[in-house]
């Protein structure tokens, strides 16, 4: 690579972050092992201590509090990069930082591709094939978010959407063509709202955020109603460490962490299901 170019701003497409880990609770990954485990009340094996109505004299409910135990499994995630001692001292300082920026947003895309993939896998497919039409968006949020509350006790609160599912938010319109979740003002309707300038919005009362990694088209797996309650993502702290290599003067620089996806309740988190 040369070193003789003056580096002001690196222009990426890459800049998406991590909508899928925004959209599910975090928390911190304990501090030694690679496995962690958490206890659980779910399974129809497992018992809540229990209160009933009971007669003056007579015994209080007993029932014994058993569980069983989730168990969270450590992943890395790691990228490097290598550059000449020239490109290092004798470009723009500037490259360095926005290498560090462009390794940060690899991380990132790393990690999201990790949870959405778990959100599949761990998630419960919606009830009934959902129409790819408004009616359709509408249906499924009616449907899924009470299931999402009678089956975790935990409300349902985020929408992650890919951008098939967005392109429809944005292009929904009512009987009468005015947009129904892209009105300004929003008048006639009040069924959420979507922008082309923000990845955030609302639809139904869920709070939308839009994922550049999710399925782009209306196809299974393109939305996910999440209570946050439902599924856990535990991180370390990202690291950098740099080694030189005397052989060739060259410079070595990686990028890694550590997560852990936990789907406490699958019931919690509803995959949209097309027709």
């Amino acid at each position: 690579m040369c070193c003789t170019c003056k580096v002001n701003v690196t222009i990426s497409n890459t800049n998406f972050g991590a909508p899928a880990r925004d959209a599910v609770s975090r928390g911190v990954l304990p501090t030694s092992g690679m496995t962690f485990q958490i206890p659980s009340l779910i399974t129809p094996a497992d018992a809540a201590p229990t209160v009933a109505e009971t007669a003056e004299a007579a015994a209080p409910s007993n029932t014994g509090m058993t569980s069983q135990y989730l168990t969270g499994t450590v992943s890395k995630f790691a990228g490097q990069q290598t550059i000449t001692i020239e490109l290092l001292e004798r470009s723009n300082p500037v490259f360095f930082d926005e290498l560090s920026k462009q390794m940060e947003l690899a991380y990132l895309k790393a990690i999201d591709s990790f949870i959405l993939a778990g959100l599949i896998s761990g998630g419960t497919t919606g009830t009934k094939d959902y129409a790819q039409t408004s009616a359709g968006i509408i249906d499924y949020v009616s449907t899924e978010s009470p299931l999402v509350y009678s089956g975790t006790s935990f409300f349902a609160k985020n929408f992650l959407a890919g951008t098939g599912m967005w392109s429809a938010l944005l292009g929904a319109v009512d009987s009468t063509g005015r947009p129904i979740y892209n009105a300004q003002p929003q008048t006639y309707n009040a069924a959420g709202q979507s922008a082309p300038s923000s990845i955030k919005g609302n639809v139904l009362g869920l709070d939308l955020l839009v994922d550049a990694y999710a399925v782009s088209t209306l196809a299974d797996n393109a939305a996910f109603i999440i209570a946050p309650e439902a599924a856990t993502w535990y991180e370390s702290p990202t690291s950098y460490f740099s080694v030189n290599n005397v052989g060739n003067m060259q410079l070595q620089t990686a990028i890694y962490g550590y997560g852990s996806l936990l789907v406490k309740q699958a019931k919690g988190i509803r995959r949209w299901n097309v027709a």
